[in-house]
């Protein structure tokens, strides 16, 4: 998948915030599952679920990190 200058110059600015991962992935996650203009309806939903499995995993960590 081709990476647009927009989606760079997000991913460039979540790097220097220094943002946790999960932050970054719930949002691209969000901001993926509502564009409507430059990502396919066929490919979106691939996207969106390929994104949640790892939001998952990162999630159940930040979790089980809270209880320690």
């Amino acid at each position: 998948m081709d990476i647009t200058p927009q989606e760079e110059s997000m991913i460039k600015a979540f790097r220097e915030t220094d943002l946790p991962p999960l932050f970054v992935l719930i949002r691209v996650r969000n901001d993926i599952a509502n564009d409507i203009v430059n990502v396919k309806e066929s490919q979106r939903g691939e996207i969106v679920k390929t994104l949640e499995k790892y939001i998952g995993l990162l999630w159940e960590d930040y979790h089980e990190g809270k209880k320690s």
